[in-house]
């Protein structure tokens, strides 16, 4: 049994290191609040991780994202350490730490398939908490003229909340908050069954997908609509691949050929010189509102691409770029106008933490995949899962093509959740490997 395969494991550390981490985690989502519990937060935070080696004279447990993880976090201290705004990089840091930790206490902690339900509650109860915040405190402001009549509900700021931008979250935040979610609520509904309530919770999650497809519409985030289509596109495509040869199967297929043939119809329809002229010269008045953020994009783009290159071992500094840019280049923006981030994940990565981190960036992200596809093909009780996390990976990083949650941002907290998520499970899928007997049911008391 897992008490065998893991003799060290005592299951009050998981409730202990538990209890200190969702202690700490709100002063290190919001450190300028009350500075001395940010101190204290961090002083936990140490011990937590330096605990096992002082004490129990253990090392850090090995998982397939250690050494990635090592470059990030060198990339995160040299990106931290040139910054020339330790206001914007305080709580950029913050955010990481407590990303950073959240991942160790999943990925070394959780080792018993109850451990990972509370872990998967957690998931959704961050997702949720999310959720709400971007609804009571967002900028809803109508971008496509189709969802005015519905948008008029929607309040901006009903309740402004302290540690958030003064106009309000972002509603493109809180679209790629979602795309974490969507896949992994539409493939708990393609293979979850579980063996108590059944029709209750297939129900309760059928209506939980439809509102939160509901609410991704509502964002008007076009990155996100499209992140939102990648990823559930991504997740049929996985399933399909990973399902023995069954009428599922076929079904799946035979709708993904058809979603590709009307793809293709639409985009034939379109025409390479439109779609061409909507690049070059964005329309003001389309059904999808005005596409004229495309050359904001663009702008950006350029001169983020410069300071990649002026300062490409470090970066420009750990959430700094929103002000670098005004002061070194020469971009067509106003001076008072927020840019937030490079709208692109990837050069963002770049320009926080230089090179180095993008490239450990990008390993993180291969060694998700590669895991969370072994834990799906292997363990059909986790299928449901792994595909859902790494369909909501892909979902994420096609948004963040032409958006960012960047590095330390507060939603940027469920990436690593999903990461220690993955972690846990390929813990528990190498152990089920040597013992026979063990199985994992979500769906247990």
């Amino acid at each position: 049994m897992l008490t065998e395969l893991w003799p060290q494991h005592r299951p009050a550390r998981f409730w202990q290191e538990g209890i200190v981490l969702l202690v700490i985690m709100p002063w290190l989502l919001f450190p300028t609040l009350f500075v001395p519990g940010t101190v204290v937060a961090l002083l936990l935070t140490i011990a937590l991780w330096l605990w096992p080696w002082v004490v129990e004279r253990r090392p850090l447990a090995a998982t397939p994202f250690n050494a990635a993880l090592l470059v990030w976090g060198l990339a995160v201290v040299a990106g931290t350490l040139v910054t020339a705004d330790p206001d914007l990089t305080l709580p950029k840091v913050t955010g990481l730490v407590i990303g950073l930790t959240t991942w160790r206490y999943l990925g070394t902690v959780v080792k018993e398939p109850g451990q990972l339900r509370w872990g998967v509650v957690a998931f959704l109860a961050l997702g949720v908490g999310f959720v709400l915040i971007g609804i009571i405190d967002g900028e809803w402001r109508v971008k496509v003229p189709v969802l005015e009549a519905l948008l008029s509900k929607f309040q901006p700021r009903l309740f402004p909340l302290p540690g958030f931008p003064e106009a309000g979250v972002q509603t493109n935040q809180l679209a790629g908050t979602i795309l974490f979610y969507l896949p992994v609520l539409v493939s708990a509904l393609v293979g979850w069954r579980p063996e108590r309530l059944r029709g209750v919770c297939l129900a309760g999650l059928l209506l939980l997908t439809g509102a939160i497809s509901a609410l991704l519409i509502l964002t008007q985030s076009r990155s996100g609509w499209i992140g939102g289509t990648a990823g559930l596109a991504a997740l049929f495509v996985l399933w399909a691949l990973v399902l023995p040869r069954s009428p599922k199967k076929r079904a799946i297929w035979v709708g993904l050929a058809l979603l590709v043939i009307g793809g293709v119809g639409i985009l034939w329809q379109i025409g390479p010189e439109r779609l061409q002229s909507v690049w070059e010269e964005p329309p003001r008045e389309t059904v999808l509102g005005q596409l004229t953020t495309i050359n904001f994009r663009k702008e950006v783009w350029l001169w983020a691409l410069s300071g990649i290159e002026d300062f490409p071992l470090t970066g420009t500094g750990l959430g700094t770029f929103r002000r670098v840019v005004q002061r070194l280049y020469p971009i067509a923006v106003s001076p008072t106008y927020d840019i937030a981030h490079a709208h692109n994940i990837f050069l963002q990565v770049a320009l926080d933490l230089g090179l180095a981190g993008l490239i450990s960036y990008l390993a993180i992200l291969s060694v998700a995949v590669c895991i969370g596809w072994r834990v799906a093909k292997e363990h059909v009780q986790l299928r449901p899962l792994a595909l859902g996390l790494l369909a909501g990976l892909i979902g994420l990083h096609v948004y963040g093509l032409t958006d960012a949650l960047a590095p330390g941002s507060k939603p940027g907290l469920v990436f690593w959740l999903i990461l220690g998520l993955l972690t846990a499970m390929e813990r528990m899928a190498v152990g089920s490997g040597r013992e026979k007997s063990f199985t994992v049911d979500l769906s247990d008391d």
